[in-house]
């Protein structure tokens, strides 16, 4: 079954364009025609100037460079409205993609960027969008110019010479042999191209997010290695389509222009001398332009067939990302009174990929209004229980419930309005300081929660108003997370769930921040993944996690009494 271009998915996007994609195209019309009769005119002129010259052929002349001027005019005033309406349209569509293609991304499963470098995300949001934006704006209405240039110039030659026209004619199949043998090399080094180019964004990405860490261990002169073997590879696609262009477009098209120039100058002297045909100046003139401008039409054709397989593989890449299926809420009407914060596993499997369940065979509950921590080596399951219960993943068998009702029934909205959690890595958005805290503006609100948690010392020097670098650089790593814990306590959320939030902030903040949680937790469930057993030692309840098992469960006193993990885990952290 032949595949579907996928440009032409994007074509429903014209349509709240169409008056500017209309008068483009008639605008671009118009100065196509006006081209083409200037040249026949001028060509006028030059059969004045064959014979004597009297005052009469001079004023002609006058008069028919007049009218080419006219004509020019005409046509640099219909290419000026020309490009206003179709930028003007192919930027209406750039921006209505790029804007489908951000918002699909927004409602995508946490799960899909598991595997999905960001490098690569960012390149078809900006990059690929960018150069659908290119095929509508120029590549679309160039090959369109093309065509009617073409046609134009064909129809003049014919009423002119038709022999002439006919010998034009007869060249094009040798061109059109030559563009196929030019896409058919040009296909691969392009689409080569286009994956290096989006996999370098990646790259980018990576090594600009983790440049701390590069420099930490030395690892300049490596990076620097990789960039450019990758670059290296990415040049040797461009330098083939280079070479390719130059023996194909450049070269060939030259040879025949020259060809083709040779046969006018010996078509017009034979016809000159022998006085046959009746061949005159202006009409050299005219053959000369319109041969020239047909061949570098074609060759301009090439390019466009280029932007077009670009525009292809730019097309494909985003339709990857809207083919992903967004996340489906089929929940039932919940009120706000039945959200307590009662939670519930019942015989929980989870994996992220595969068979490899990082949960199994869970069965726990949370009362409601209870404080209940999580402990156990990294890659125990801890975090993934947050992660089901605030539905970035769904379980892979089993029910997890809130409140007696399936999570499934509620609605992501509506579950993480009423939840909030503040993770191990912190991270601060650009813009101010309230606007991190709280999505209210709310002031109070913001001056509140900061005190809460024992950030109010932030603002000794600075005002909610202070600006936030990109990724909070401007605060320190214990600014950053009491100012996400502020955040989440903003919200006054019926389950709050702290995973790692006092990992990064000193041992007497850490003492302000469990006195302000001992405090906050009373009217909300508390969820708390914690290394530090001591944070976590006034817990109702504790479970000790063993790949992806509870092994263990009881309060801080009895899990001593049980002489097991717990105790062999809070005896090592003492001795420490």
């Amino acid at each position: 079954m032949k595949t579907k271009n996928p440009l032409l998915q994007f074509l429903p996007y014209i349509k709240n364009s169409k008056k500017e994609y209309v008068l483009g195209t008639v605008f671009s019309v118009l100065n196509v025609a006006l081209g083409v009769l200037g040249v026949y005119v001028l060509s006028k002129v030059f059969d004045g100037i064959e014979g004597s010259v009297t005052r009469q052929i001079v004023l002609k002349s006058l008069t028919i460079a007049l009218g080419y001027g006219l004509i020019l005019l005409c046509s640099g005033i219909s290419n000026y409205i020309r490009n206003i309406y179709l930028v003007k349209g192919a930027n209406e569509v750039y921006v209505r993609i790029q804007m489908q293609v951000y918002d699909h991304i927004q409602s995508l499963p946490i799960k899909y960027f598991d595997n999905m470098p960001a490098g690569s995300v960012v390149s078809r949001i900006t990059s690929d969008v960018n150069q659908i934006r290119t095929f509508f704006v120029s590549t679309f209405v160039q090959i369109l110019i093309i065509a009617l240039k073409i046609i134009f110039s064909y129809a003049v030659l014919f009423y002119v010479d038709v022999r002439f026209g006919l010998f034009m004619l007869a060249l094009f199949p040798v061109m059109f042999i030559v563009l196929k043998i030019y896409n058919k090399l040009s296909i691969d080094s392009i689409k080569g191209y286009r994956r290096k180019f989006s996999q370098s964004n990646g790259i980018i990405n990576e090594n600009y997010q983790n440049l701390e860490i590069i420099k930490a261990f030395n690892k300049e002169k490596e990076s620097i290695e990789d960039w450019n073997k990758h670059n290296e590879e990415r040049y040797k696609y461009w330098k083939k389509l280079n070479l390719v262009d130059s023996l194909l477009l450049h070269n060939i098209t030259g040879v025949f222009r020259i060809v083709i120039f040779i046969g006018i100058v010996y078509y017009y002297s034979y016809s000159h001398f022998n006085n046959v045909y009746g061949i005159t100046l202006g009409m050299v003139y005219l053959f000369i332009n319109y041969t020239t401008d047909i061949i570098y039409r074609i060759a301009d054709f090439t390019m466009g067939i280029s932007n077009y397989i670009r525009a292809q593989g730019a097309a494909i890449n985003i339709q990857e990302i809207l083919k992903l299926e967004v996340e489906e809420d089929n929940h039932k009407d919940i009120t706000k009174d039945d959200f307590r914060g009662n939670i519930k596993f019942e015989d929980v499997y989870f994996s992220y990929k595969d068979d490899f369940y990082v949960l199994r065979d869970l069965n726990l509950e949370i009362k409601e209004n209870q404080t209940v921590a999580f402990v156990g080596h990294t890659g125990s399951g801890k975090s993934t229980i947050m992660n089901l219960i605030v539905k970035f993943y769904s379980a892979t068998k089993g029910n997890v419930l809130i409140n007696g009702r399936n999570i499934n029934d509620y609605s992501k909205e509506y579950l993480r309005e009423k939840t909030a959690i503040v993770l191990q890595d912190s991270f601060l958005f650009e813009g101010t300081l309230l606007e991190n805290i709280t999505t209210s503006n709310d002031e109070k609100i913001a001056r509140e929660a900061l005190a809460r948690v024992g950030g109010d010392f932030i603002l000794e020097n600075r005002s909610l108003d202070s600006k936030v670098e990109v990724g909070g650089n401007n605060f320190s790593t214990g600014e950053k997370q009491l100012i996400c814990l502020a955040r989440a306590l903003a919200k006054d959320p019926k389950i709050l769930i702290l995973d790692e939030s006092t990992a990064n902030i000193d041992s007497e903040t850490e003492q302000n921040v469990s006195r302000a949680i001992e405090k906050l937790k009373q009217g909300r469930t508390t969820l708390i993944i914690a290394h530090r057993l001591s944070t976590i030692k006034n817990a109702d309840m504790i479970y000790v996690l063993r790949k992806g098992k509870v092994i263990e469960s009881g309060t801080h006193e009895q899990l001593l009494a049980l002489e097991g993990s717990y105790k062999k885990m809070y005896e090592t952290q003492v001795k420490g």
